[in-house]
């Protein structure tokens, strides 16, 4: 996570909320924070490449696996689904976002117009709901909700690749004690507060 820098930058968009957010123009890059906090910091000159050190293994993941369906729990700015629509043109992009307004913001400033479908719902109605099993799914909810982790147990329920960018590190331990019937790995960039879990597939088993 990227706290907003302290300098004064050129306020291009405001929401004042909740959530609060803020899109500034720093440069060539076009950036949004969430509550202060930086989700999407995108390269208006090439908006298909993420500048966020975090997300690599996943957008390595999916260059690696090419699923033809992704499930992504939480929107943004939208990095992932700006590399999907690109680099994975064919993959079916279900994004289910709690926010219209997150939704509406990235519509309007981060989307690139690809083939990608985006609802706006709690992650766990969706989830409670969802009858697919989706061959990859993407955990990337910020801030975590009150009752978040039975939402997390449905999402563990997939048998397809999982990854998790977990932005609150304080709850590792409690997200690590719902993955003991999975094997997976926890990766971190140097830099960041983020944990990112992979969650090995169930597929072959």
């Amino acid at each position: 996570m990227e706290q907003k820098p302290s300098a004064i930058q050129q306020l291009v968009w405001f929401q004042s909320g909740p959530p609060r957010l803020e899109l500034t123009e720093e440069g060539s890059f076009l950036c949004l924070y969430l509550n202060g906090i930086m989700q999407s910091k995108m390269n208006q000159l090439a908006p298909a490449a993420t500048l966020s050190a975090h997300l690599g293994p996943i957008l390595f993941s999916l260059q690696q696996f090419k699923p033809d369906a992704v499930l992504q729990l939480g929107l943004g700015g939208g990095d992932i689904n700006r590399f999907v629509t690109t680099v994975l043109p064919n993959t079916q992009l279900l994004t289910v976002e709690l926010s219209q307004v997150v939704i509406d913001t990235y519509q309007r400033f981060f989307c690139l117009k690809g083939k990608e479908e985006l609802v706006a719902l709690p992650a766990q109605d969706f989830l409670q709901n969802n009858q697919q099993q989706w061959p990859f799914v993407i955990w990337d909810i910020y801030p975590l909700f009150e009752g978040w982790q039975p939402a997390m147990q449905k999402t563990l329920e997939q048998r397809g690749t999982i990854w998790i960018n977990l932005s609150q590190p304080e709850y590792q331990q409690q997200l690590e004690a719902l993955l003991t019937e999975r094997s997976y790995q926890c990766h971190q960039a140097e830099g960041y507060l983020n944990l990112v879990y992979e969650i090995n597939s169930l597929t072959g088993k």
